[in-house]
């Protein structure tokens, strides 16, 4: 069952009513199979609580479009693969996968994108961009907790229902790590 729009905003607002902390609005159509709608969001931003966000519909005239609807509230990119044109067009920041892998290239490619320095922020996204692919070549986080146990920052393992990275789809996340100067090639 998909809630409606009004469902979608009575739910966010309940939440917002219930809790002291501020909160994030989650829409990641591919995740929760229903599209938080420009509309709803410009609505709950006129709730105090109601601080930013997480936009994982890809594209800038999608950002573009939250922003007239809710001019106050943070809008941020969640959909590392579009992050780029997503702060050119008005966005903040992103919520990232590929930032758990390149903390550090992830950082300077939004700065330089709030800076409007489109030419550098492409520059830096285009050494990400495989990084972004590999990233979701199974169902996020298997193939970043692979990649961050290759890197030695944890150790092998991840809970069910997730299951380990397959075989055949390791080869290509070590490649993007290489390509990315993350590791050694």
């Amino acid at each position: 069952m998909k809630p409606t729009q009004e469902g979608l905003f009575r739910h966010y607002a309940a939440v917002a009513a219930a809790s002291d902390l501020p909160v994030i609005l989650y829409n990641v159509p591919g995740r929760t199979g229903v599209d938080l709608a420009p509309a709803t969001a410009g609505r709950l931003a006129a709730l105090p609580s109601i601080v930013a966000l997480k936009e994982a519909v890809a594209g800038p005239a999608r950002i573009r479009e939250l922003r007239a609807a809710a001019p106050d509230l943070a809008v941020l990119s969640g959909d590392d693969p579009t992050a780029r044109e997503a702060i050119l067009a008005g966005a903040v920041g992103v919520i990232s996968v590929t930032a758990n892998i390149a903390p550090r290239g992830m950082s300077d490619m939004i700065a330089a994108a709030r800076r409007g320095d489109a030419a550098r922020a492409a520059e830096l996204d285009g050494r990400l961009a495989g990084l972004h692919t590999a990233l979701f070549l199974e169902p996020n986080p298997i193939p970043a907790k692979w990649a961050l146990a290759r890197m030695g920052l944890m150790g092998e393992g991840i809970r069910l229902p997730l299951t380990p990275l397959s075989p055949e789809v390791q080869p290509k996340v070590l490649s993007a790590l290489q390509q990315a100067g993350i590791i050694p090639g």
